[in-house]
C-alpha cells in the first residue's frame, strides 16, 4: 500500500510561490514520516506527521492521504474522533478537486464511513477534530539505507522506521546497516509534537588489493590511478568497475569486478611480455652475438695483417721463395676475408641494436582498448621525431623520442 502517498509528491513540489520555501521542505519531511509510518502501520503517529505536513501547505493531495490515515486508524481504534476527521477531510478533498485525481476513491471512502457516522452519531453533533493521542510527543528516525537498524538512548535497535514516543527532551539515536558507517545523531523531542529525521548513512567503501605480478600502470573506468605494486590499495564505492594494468612491453590486462559496499577483493594479475617487447630482447641477443662475432673476426683480421706484415719485411732482409710469396698472398686474402666478415657482423650488430631500442622504446600499450567506449585519461604519449643533419655530401639521419 505504498501507492497511495506518491500523488503528493509532485503537488509538493509545485506548491505555489506564496508558501516560504522552509515550509515546503518542512512539509516534505513531515510527509515523508507519515508516509513511512502509514506503511509501518502506526496510523496515528502518520496522522501526527501528515497534520503537521498539511498545516504547513494545505494540499487537497495531503487531506487525502490524512484522510486515509485517519480512516485507518478508525478501523482499528473504533474512535469517532477519527472517523469524524476522516469524513471531513474526504469531502474537503472532493469539494477541492471536482474531477480526476483521487475524487473516485474518495467518494468510495465517503460511501463507507458517512453510513458509519450516521449509526454512530445520530444527532449529527460533530466529533473532536482530531484524537488526543495522536499528538502525544513522538520522534521518528529513518534511513533508506537498506537494512538500517536504528537505537534509541542505548536500546536495542529496531529496523527503520523507528517511531517512538518519547518524553520532551533531547535523545541519542544510534543508525546502523551493513556495508555503511555506523552514525550517531541528536534529536530533540517537542512536546505533544512528531519530530522526523531522515539519516543518509555514508556507505563504506569496497577495498581492493591488487596484486600485478610487475609495478604497472592502473587505470579505473578510464582514469588514471598511478602506479601500483603488488598489494598496492585501491579504495571504490560499490557498483561494478573496469580495472586496466599497462606498462610498457607488457600485454594491457583488463578486468571488470562487481564490489560490494564495505567488501575486501585481491585482484592478482600477470603482466606478460607483448611479442614486440619479445622480438626487441630477440634483437639485443643477435646484436650481442654478431658484436662478438665481428670482434673476433676483427681480431683474426688483425692477427692475418700480422703475419703478412712479418713476410713483408723479411722480404726486406732477403729474397722470398715461392712459398712464402704464396704464404703473403693467402694471409692478405684471409684478412681481407675476415676484415669484411667483422664489417659485416658490427653493421648488422648496430642495426638489430637501433631496431631493437626503437621497438623497446616504442612497446607502448594503448590503454583505450580498454575502454573503448569511454573518455579515457591517459598519460602523454610517445613523440618520435627525425632529424637530418646536413653534412659534406649528403645527409646524416637521427632520431629524437621524447616520453
Amino acid at each position: 500500500m505504498r501507492w497511495w502517498w506518491l500523488s503528493v509528491v509532485v503537488p509538493l513540489g509545485f506548491f505555489p510561490a506564496v508558501a516560504r520555501a522552509d515550509d515546503i521542505s518542512e512539509a516534505k519531511s513531515f510527509f515523508k514520516a507519515g508516509a513511512a509510518a502509514y506503511t509501518a502501520g502506526d496510523y496515528l503517529a502518520a496522522i501526527q506527521a501528515l497534520d503537521a505536513a498539511y498545516r504547513l501547505t494545505p494540499l487537497p493531495a495531503i487531506a487525502f492521504s490524512l484522510a486515509q490515515a485517519e480512516r485507518r486508524q478508525f478501523f482499528v481504534s473504533r474512535e469517532p474522533a477519527h472517523l469524524a476527521r476522516a469524513i471531513e477531510l474526504f469531502r474537503l478533498y472532493v469539494a477541492k478537486v471536482p474531477s480526476g485525481g483521487r475524487r473516485a476513491d474518495a467518494a468510495d471512502a465517503l460511501a463507507q464511513l458517512e453510513p458509519l457516522a450516521a449509526g454512530q452519531s445520530p444527532s449529527g453533533e460533530s466529533a473532536p477534530a482530531s484524537a488526543p493521542e495522536s499528538r502525544k510527543t513522538r520522534i521518528m528516525v529513518s534511513s533508506e539505507a537498506p537494512g538500517a537498524t536504528i537505537s534509541l538512548d542505548g536500546t536495542a535497535p529496531v529496523a527503520s522506521p523507528l517511531i517512538a514516543e518519547v518524553a520532551p527532551g533531547t535523545h541519542a539515536v544510534g543508525i546502523a546497516a551493513s556495508g555503511f558507517f555506523t552514525t550517531e545523531r541528536r534529536v530533540v523531542a517537542i512536546a505533544g509534537e512528531l519530530v522526523p529525521l531522515e539519516v543518509a548513512l555514508k556507505e563504506r567503501p569496497a577495498v581492493v588489493f591488487v596484486e600485478p605480478s610487475v609495478e604497472a600502470e592502473l587505470y579505473v573506468d578510464g582514469s588514471y590511478s598511478g602506479k601500483v605494486g603488488k598489494g598496492a590499495r585501491v579504495e571504490l564505492p560499490a557498483g561494478t568497475h573496469q580495472f586496466a594494468f599497462a606498462r610498457k612491453g607488457r600485454r594491457l590486462e583488463s578486468m571488470v569486478v562487481t564490489l560490494e559496499r564495505g567488501s575486501t577483493k585481491h585482484l592478482p594479475v600477470e603482466l606478460h611480455w607483448t611479442g614486440q617487447r619479445m622480438t626487441a630482447v630477440s634483437l639485443f641477443v643477435v646484436s650481442g652475438v654478431t658484436l662478438v662475432g665481428g670482434l673476433a673476426s676483427g681480431a683474426i683480421a688483425v692477427d692475418r695483417e700480422e703475419q703478412a706484415q712479418k713476410i713483408l719485411d723479411q722480404k726486406e732482409q732477403e729474397t722470398l721463395s715461392p712459398s712464402e710469396l704464396d704464404d703473403y698472398d693467402s694471409l692478405v686474402e684471409q684478412r681481407n676475408r675476415w676484415r669484411a666478415s667483422a664489417v659485416t657482423s658490427l653493421i648488422l650488430s648496430a642495426g638489430s641494436l637501433v631496431t631493437g631500442v626503437f621497438l623497446y622504446e616504442l612497446d607502448e600499450p594503448n590503454v583505450r582498448d580498454a575502454f573503448p567506449r569511454s573518455r579515457v585519461d591517459v598519460k602523454p604519449p610517445v613523440r618520435v621525431d627525425a632529424l637530418l643533419a646536413p653534412l659534406p655530401g649528403g645527409f646524416d639521419v637521427g632520431a629524437r623520442v621524447t616520453f
